[in-house]
């Protein structure tokens, strides 16, 4: 039997530094316990009343006919839908058949079968789930129109048949997302510290006494000086099979073959993988990935679908009924429905189809059932080229997001841009095929820029928070309402994955080409309070703006920080700004200085120094938790800070400083440029070519007017990919921000 053992849990997060006992851990590791599950419900489509830039604000879907179900696996095997669940799904259909029904996946066509069961006709088609992406389920869209029907082979056996076959368990458990990898998969399972000894009970596998293999993947996360550093002793059933060693922070593939008589026939096996801790270093630590097992089993559908490998000429299938169905599966893309086998006394026999072959056996009600939901017809596509727009608002499925929104579009309108504003759902299903997945966003952006009315749109902004938790499985606080991009970076310390929206807006080559920022709201009282801030910000009727031109540095206790915050000053000194600086080595004891200067009223906070998501320094001499008491209600700053992780928006967890600020509707701040991971320190060793040095020099020369157009003029300087991908701006990219 074929099998993929998933588990999420709550999420939990580690930081393991190099100073600690696993002191060789790769730098800081973040570590979050998700897991995979199933695509979200289509929600409410968010609308808006007025016409603007000659498409509707949010194109909506015409009546309740379904012009494509979207079809969610989550499992690897022969999939099926009835009739009678598309007519429930309000899927409107003659006949159930290849030549009025396409099935695709991707773009490409899936060939599929139709049969009639007792309950009526069903569609089967061969599904393969995504098990170690960001981007799971895998979706297949069913719609009206041609199809492509499953090829069909008589199959009736020739002699006497084998009754058994290769069957694969798999144990995979994406609960760790490790930012700190080199490896394309970054989703691991448990974290193992030696001496440790992590033990699979095997209870749904039904083995021979015969041989056997076993692939095991994991990540090492320490390193030290005695070489090898790493020792994993694996064994079945209390039979060693293996003392593996390796050295070194790596992905580590350990290939097994199980020798006859250990695998148990008649009760559970166990698999034990154990670290016994004896190399010499000082410590240990790994991740499991993915364990794959290949046994001997009887074929029988008696326990369920049944997925197996086979050379042998004929083959014999115990315990089943005549309405059995055996597809050839060895093609993915191109499976065989196998027919005309023979039928006696509760077997089938049929003929194999060739050496080395995979087949799966089942009856009509073992067929996986996908989750399905319905694909709207919407209203206006977004691939037409007559839609124009300088200002994009991609909104989040979630009620009332919509209607929160519009006054911002309705000022930005006023101020002559043409604005439309866009269901993320519609960019899915026109751009991703269905699939959940950050390369949709990226290609509609890219479509509008080359295929929409010029000029191309100026400003993107994306209404809804992010989380790593991509499918929001471990019901974590902060849910993945609108994705983000994990951007894989080489830095000081090796490679890592950050958070960052600016890889939508690059097309070709490594420059961004629009100005982007979001609202990282997850509620609407969230929302709201940012889009009236930022109203109001602009709006407000008001004849003293002197406070818009104070500005704050705070430079944390290092001389690199005090040179570098120097020049900040200097700049903008030189462009009519009052400069109030506060050096952390001079004075630690600067928080209600802080706290003061902002609710007193400044245009501009900036921070450069140690940080982490929640706060300033080691010290903490400004917290998140501050933003509460932040009474600076009608005088906004924008906060730009130069430190790490103060930007972390995706955090399922916790809401970084820069998002707490945003939200706080009695103050805090208006806009926010922030990173989403660390900054190495190699970025500030020429301050003058750094990010930070760009966005000063074009906040207070003449080429800007807007807080995105800074910092995308900014961004096309630069030559660091870690700095254009880095640093993320939350809040309205169209903001107009005073000047002196």
């Amino acid at each position: 039997m074929f099998s993929i053992k998933h588990k999420s849990a709550h999420v939990t997060k580690l930081y393991l530094n190099r100073s600690l006992v696993l002191g060789s851990l790769a730098g800081l590791t973040i570590l979050f316990l998700l897991g995979a599950a199933a695509y979200a419900h289509l929600g409410d489509i968010p609308q808006v009343d007025a016409r603007v830039g000659g498409l509707k604000a949010a194109s909506f879907p015409k009546g309740n006919e379904s012009a494509a179900l979207r079809l969610a696996v989550n499992e690897t095997g022969i999939t099926a839908v009835t009739a009678e669940q598309l007519r429930t799904a309000n899927f409107r259909f003659d006949t159930l058949s290849p030549a009025t029904i396409s099935l695709s996946r991707n773009g490409d066509a899936v060939p599929f079968l139709v049969k009639e069961t007792a309950t009526g006709s069903a569609l089967y088609f061969y599904a393969q789930a995504i098990t170690n992406t960001l981007e799971a389920p895998a979706i297949y869209l069913l719609q009206s129109g041609e199809g492509l029907a499953m090829a069909q082979l008589k199959s009736p056996p020739s002699g006497k048949g084998t009754s058994y076959g290769t069957h694969w368990y798999r144990w995979e458990e994406n609960s760790s997302l490790l930012t700190q990898t080199n490896s394309d998969d970054i989703w691991f399972g448990p974290l193992l510290l030696a001496p440790h000894a992590w033990k699979l009970s095997l209870d749904t596998i039904r083995p021979t006494n015969g041989p056997g293999s076993l692939t095991i993947q994991l990540w090492s996360s320490t390193q030290d000086i005695p070489d090898p550093d790493h020792h994993v002793a694996v064994a079945l059933n209390g039979r060693s099979l293996t003392n593996w060693y390796w050295d070194g922070i790596r992905e580590e593939t350990i290939e097994l073959d199980i020798p006859q008589d250990t695998f148990a026939a008649t009760a559970d096996n166990l698999l034990t993988i154990a670290m016994p801790g004896d190399t010499g270093a000082t410590g240990e630590a790994l991740y499991l990935d993915w364990i794959q097992l290949a046994y001997e089993s009887e074929l029988t559908t008696r326990y369920g679908q049944v997925l197996f490998g086979s050379s042998a000429d004929n083959l014999l299938v115990h315990d089943t009924s005549k309405q059995m169905l055996i597809f050839d599966i060895s093609n993915a893309a191109a499976p065989t429905y196998l027919y005309d086998y023979v039928y006696l006394e509760n077997q089938v026999a049929f003929a194999g189809t060739g050496s080395n072959r995979t087949y799966a056996i089942l009856e009509p009600d073992q067929a996986l059932v996908p989750e399905m939901n319905r694909i709207p017809q919407w209203e206006e596509s977004l691939r037409s080229t007559t839609h124009g727009a300088d200002y994009l608002a991609i909104i989040a499925d979630v009620n009332g997001f919509g209607e929160a929104i519009q006054p911002l579009l309705a000022l930005r309108q006023q101020q002559g841009l043409r604005v439309t504003a866009v269901s993320i759902t519609q960019i899915y299903d026109e751009f991703g095929y269905g699939q959940q997945t950050t390369n949709a966003i990226r290609d509609f952006l890219a479509y509008t820029a080359a295929n929409w009315q010029p000029p191309a749109p100026r400003y993107v902004l994306l209404v809804g928070d992010a989380s790593y938790d991509l499918l929001n499985t471990a019901n974590s606080p902060n849910k993945n309402l609108l994705p983000t991009a994990l951007v894989k970076l080489n830095n000081d310390w090796g490679d890592e994955y950050i958070a960052s929206d600016t890889w939508f807006t690059i097309f070709d080559g490594e420059t961004p080409q629009m100005a982007i920022g979001r609202f990282p709201a997850q509620t609407l009282s969230e929302l709201t309070a940012m889009v009236q801030k930022t109203v109001d910000y602009e709006t407000a009727v008001t004849t003293d703006l002197n406070w818009a031109n104070n500005v704050l540095l705070v430079a944390d206790d290092e001389p690199l920080f005090d040179t570098i915050s120097d020049q900040f000053a200097a700049t903008l000194k030189n462009d009519g700004y009052f400069v109030h600086e506060l050096h952390m080595s001079v004075n630690e004891n600067i928080h209600y200085e802080i706290m003061s200067a902002i609710n007193q009223g400044v245009g501009l906070v900036s921070y450069v120094g140690h940080g982490g998501p929640r706060m300033w320094g080691d010290e903490a001499v400004f917290h998140a938790d501050d933003a509460a008491m932040l009474t600076n209600a009608t005088r906004l700053p924008i906060f730009a800070t130069f430190t790490c992780l103060n930007g972390a928006f995706a955090d399922p967890e916790i809401d970084s400083l820069a998002e707490t600020l945003l939200g706080e509707a009695g103050g805090g701040a208006v806009v926010a440029i922030a990173p989403s991971g660390r900054v190495p320190l190699s970025l500030n060793d020429n301050a003058n070519t750094t990010l930070s040095q760009a966005f000063y020099q074009v906040y207070t020369g003449n080429e800007a007017a807007t807080i995105g157009d800074v910092l995308l003029l900014a961004k096309q300087e630069q030559t660091a990919v870690s700095t254009i991908h880095l640093f993320n701006l939350l809040g309205d990219p169209a903001l107009r921000f005073h000047q002196p």
